[in-house]
This record gives structure tokens, C-alpha cells and sequence, in this order.
């Protein structure tokens, strides 16, 4: 999926690590490739978040107005209403 968020990236990141904009500027400043940027961007969600970096949370903030992705929050997070 790194490869298709490359241009929201950071806007995704954003929601996803609430804002951690230090965080998101290191994983920019370290990596030259954009898909390589957003696959570091979902390790760091991942390792920081837990066991609550859930396919909920990564389809909400796909679905968020400001990375407008839900394209890729139906292909790659099944999520139910139960």
C-alpha cells in the first residue's frame, strides 16, 4: 500500500501519528524515496500504536477529508459496522 498513499503521505501521517509533525520530518529527511517514506511512516504507526493500530483507525484516517483515499481504505481495510 506505501507506494499508493506516496502523495498523502504525510497527510496520512498526520492522522494517524496525531500530529507528530517532528516524527513525520524525520522520515522525510531520512528517506529520499516517497514510497519508502510512507511504508517508514506506517512502521512508526504501527510500533508506536500497538495492538490499537488497527484497519479501523488506518480507514478512518484514509477516509479523512484532508487524505481523501477512501479508494484505499475499501481495497485494503475490510472493516465492519458489528
Amino acid at each position: 500500500m506505501a507506494i499508493q498513499i506516496i502523495d498523502e503521505w504525510e497527510w496520512l501521517g498526520l492522522r494517524l501519528l496525531e500530529s507528530d509533525e517532528a516524527l513525520l520530518y524525520a522520515i522525510d529527511r531520512d528517506n529520499d524515496n516517497c514510497s519508502e517514506k510512507a511504508y517508514k511512516m506506517l512502521l512508526k504507526w504501527k510500533a508506536a500504536k500497538g495492538s490499537d493500530a488497527t484497519f479501523r483507525v488506518l480507514h478512518d484516517a484514509l477516509c479523512h477529508d484532508i487524505v481523501n483515499r477512501r479508494d484505499l481504505a475499501e481495497k485494503f481495510c475490510l472493516v465492519t459496522d458489528d
